[in-house]
Formats: C-alpha cells, sequence, structure tokens
C-alpha cells in the first residue's frame, strides 16, 4: 500500500540522476576541494531525501552525505515511533544514529546538522524547541529527559512526548564519559536503539515507556581512534551507529545561506511527509525489494568477509541497518513499502558507511565498501600470479547468482591493478582474474 508521492517544490521540477550527479564535480564554476576519503555511491541520494540534500547543496560548505545523514536521522526522530518494520521476532522504529567524523577543521560537521536543522525546524518548529537536545552524559541523564510520569504524585505527568534528537558536537566528552566506571550510559543506550522501555533499579526508579530517541555525533578520525578501546566496541555500544566520513565539499567564501524561498518550498512538503510517515504502522516491503533483499543484498551484508576485527566489530548491524534506512527513505517517498530504489539507496549507505570506518580505522587499502567485491579483490591477491578462475569465483559466491557474480567481476576490472587474462587450455581459452600492484 502506498499513499501519494510528496509535492515536490514548484519551482523546481522531481529529481534526475543527472541533476545528482552535480555533488562530488564542478557546480557552476564554484570549487569543490579534493576529497581524502572515501566517495558515496550517488544512490544514496535517493528520492525526496536525495533531492532535498541536492537543492540545499550550493548553499553551504557541508558535505552532501553529511547533511544526508542528518537528515534521515532527525526526520527519523520526527516520525515517532509508530512507524516500525519487523525483522524476525524484532520490531524495528525509524531509528538512525549517526557518527559524523571528519577533521576538525574541514569536515564541516556542524554545517552538516545546522543546514538540516534549517529545513526541518520551518517544518516543525516546536520540535526543535523542546525535543533537540544535546548533554548526553549518562544513562541516568537521558531517562530523566524522556522520563514516565511518578503515578504517586498527581502534578507529575513526565515528558509526554517520548521523541528526542540528540546532537553531541563533541561525540569524544560522551565517549569518555560512558567508561567512566558506574557509568551506565552505554547499557542505556543499547536499550534505547531498540526502542525499548528504559529503567535503572536505583532508589528513584524512574523508568521510561516507549521511548523514539535518535543521536548525531561529531568527532575526528584521530579523536575517535584515540578513544575507542576493543572492549568497548565488543561491548556493542558502537555498533548502533553508522560511522559516516564528511568533508568540505565546497569553498564558499560569501555564502548566505539557503534563501528562505527555498526554505518555506522544502518545509511546506517536509511537513506533509511528517504528518503522513506518523500514520504509516508497520512498513513492508514489495516483492521485487523482497526478492533483492533475499538474492543480493542480505547475502552481501551478513557473510563472513571481515573475520573477527575492528572493522567487523563496527558493522556488525548493518543488515538491520540497511532495512532501517529502507524504511525511512520510503516514508520520506510517501510510502509505507519499500520499494527496490529505497533499498538499494540504503545499501549504499551502509556500504559508505562500511568503507568510513574503514578510513578512519586506518584499514583504507583494499576496501571498497561492497563486502562481496572486497571479498572477491582478498582472493585475487591470494592466489598471486596464478590468477584466479572462474570455477574460484563461483565456489566463492555459489549462493549468489550468475548476474551478481558477473557484477562483482566488472566491479573488481574497474579497480586499479587488477585485470584478467585468457590462459590457453585444451578447449576454451579459461579467464583468470590477476591483481598488479600499481607502482
Amino acid at each position: 500500500m502506498s499513499i501519494p508521492a510528496p509535492a515536490y517544490p514548484t519551482d523546481r521540477p522531481a529529481p534526475a540522476p543527472a541533476v545528482q550527479d552535480v555533488f562530488y564535480g564542478p557546480l557552476l564554476g564554484i570549487e569543490r576541494p579534493t576529497r581524502p576519503g572515501p566517495v558515496p555511491d550517488m544512490a544514496v541520494f535517493q528520492g525526496w531525501a536525495g533531492e532535498t540534500v541536492c537543492q540545499l547543496d550550493p548553499s553551504t560548505e557541508a558535505d552532501p552525505v553529511g547533511v544526508l545523514a542528518n537528515l534521515l536521522s532527525a526526520a527519523g526522530a520526527m516520525f515517532g515511533s509508530g512507524p516500525h518494520l519487523r525483522i524476525g521476532n524484532d520490531r524495528h522504529p525509524a531509528l538512525i544514529w549517526a557518527l559524523t567524523v571528519g577533521a576538525t577543521a574541514a569536515g564541516r560537521k556542524g554545517a552538516a546538522t545546522n543546514t538540516a536543522r534549517l529545513l526541518l525546524a520551518a517544518a516543525e518548529p516546536e520540535f526543535f524547541k523542546t525535543n533537540a537536545l544535546t548533554g548526553l552524559s549518562s544513562g541516568e541523564g537521558l531517562i530523566q529527559a524522556v522520563r514516565d510520569g511518578d503515578p504517586s504524585k498527581d502534578d507529575d505527568p513526565g515528558v509526554i512526548d517520548k521523541r528526542c534528537w540528540i546532537v553531541e558536537s563533541e561525540y569524544g566528552v560522551t565517549m569518555a564519559r560512558s567508561r567512566r566506571e558506574g557509568n551506565s550510559l552505554g547499557g542505556i543506550l543499547r536499550q534505547a536503539w531498540n526502542g525499548e522501555d528504559l529503567g535503572l533499579m536505583n532508589r528513584d526508579a524512574v523508568r521510561v515507556t516507549a521511548p523514539h530517541v535518535a543521536i548525531i555525533g561529531h568527532i575526528s578520525p584521530r579523536e575517535l581512534r584515540a578513544k575507542m578501546q576493543d572492549t568497548e566496541m565488543a561491548g556493542g555500544t558502537y555498533n548502533r551507529y553508522l560511522p559516516v566520513f564528511v568533508h568540505r565539499n565546497l569553498i564558499l567564501a560569501e555564502s548566505r545561506g539557503a534563501s528562505p524561498q527555498l526554505v518555506d518550498n522544502l518545509a511546506s512538503a517536509w511537513r506533509t511527509v511528517l504528518r503522513d510517515a506518523r500514520q504509516a504502522g508497520e512498513v513492508t516491503m514489495d516483492e521485487t525489494a523482497r526478492a533483492l533483499w533475499r538474492e543480493e543484498v542480505y547475502p552481501a551484508l551478513c557473510g563472513d568477509e571481515d573475520g573477527d576485527g575492528p572493522l567487523a566489530e563496527f558493522t556488525a548491524r548493518a543488515a538491520p541497518y540497511t532495512l532501517r534506512l529502507a524504511m525511512v527513505y520510503a516514508l520520506c517517498d510517501h510510502h509505507r513499502q519499500i520499494g527496490e530504489e529505497h533499498l538499494r539507496a540504503a545499501h549504499a549507505l551502509v556500504n559508505y558507511s562500511r568503507a568510513s570506518a574503514a578510513h578512519v580505522l586506518g584499514l583504507v587499502e583494499h576496501t571498497t565498501g561492497d563486502r562481496k567485491l572486497d571479498k572477491l579483490a582478498a582472493a585475487v591477491r591470494a592466489v598471486g600470479p596464478r590468477g584466479l578462475t572462474g570455477d574460484e569465483v563461483y565456489r566463492l559466491f555459489k549462493k549468489s547468482s550468475k548476474d551478481e557474480r558477473d557484477r562483482l567481476v566488472a566491479a573488481l576490472l574497474q579497480i586499479e591493478g587488477y585485470g584478467s587474462a585468457q590462459i590457453p587450455g585444451t578447449g576454451r581459452h579459461a579467464t583468470v582474474l590477476l591483481y598488479a600492484p600499481p607502482t
């Protein structure tokens, strides 16, 4: 079931791929700095969320993918706990937690948050007056911010609206606080990401029923590497976050920001998106998206390609996050069913998140962000000069379709250092995949 698509601003047509291709290329003669890290697949800028970022792009130095991450996170918080999807026996709300990682001077992390906030605050100003918070320091503090009322007191209704968007501009401080002995923040955050009721067995016994908390954190790559420890990652707190590498994408010496008319036009359309999403209830996948999930996306996300290293710990929730993101993309397009385009966008953003984590953690060599492609590349490097045969590719991905195997081979051959060669045989010449390090 779907409801009508959002009304695009009247002064601009619906988005087209050719328009979105400008994000990381020339734009009306405006200079774009050289990007030091991974570049997202343009598929992440899908639909109304992507079109919003496209329209705001010329007005800010912020990275478009950073604006997108903030937009999806804030929108999910504003949707509330009603929209959800089922993964097995688990109920997943539209909660997106993103950790934007960028250099202090060049990341423009705050600019990305402020761009999303400017738009959504114009759509629903009351939310940002009461539900947009900062200062995350303890589990007790978070519970207090969204607590239930005290039934023993007639004059204590508690917090009625349990929606909350928390922005931490110094997330390294939050990480340091959570490591202190006796601090309950890590455990409470893990419950909040699941949308579970919150509570602590202390003398006050304050409880929270049906919280809906989304978080955006800002941190530099160096600070993240310095503060993150294996025990913290294994505890499961940080795999609740999508790491998103950001870098200044434009140099605008005299920008005055988005025009009031543009903000008003976008906010008007977003107002209807937010209103309709709250009525969505359970979100499902249409048949095309289900087939894509079953045959391509889920196998790619759930392999063992990353082993037990730090990257695996940081991206352990890639599969549920892909569906959460796909749900938010769909709701932004006024759909109560996830379509193929929403699932592909979500998968591309999760792949970018994985590439971001690899870049930030210093694991950038031979990392593409596509788990299956990384697995194929590693296999080609491992066999050395003899090359990887077609039969070996088949055995490596025997649960994947031929089209998927062909896609992986074609993608590998686009990467510098990888190639193919024909090896003479008794019958048809066999083609092998080879790797030669660039000189």
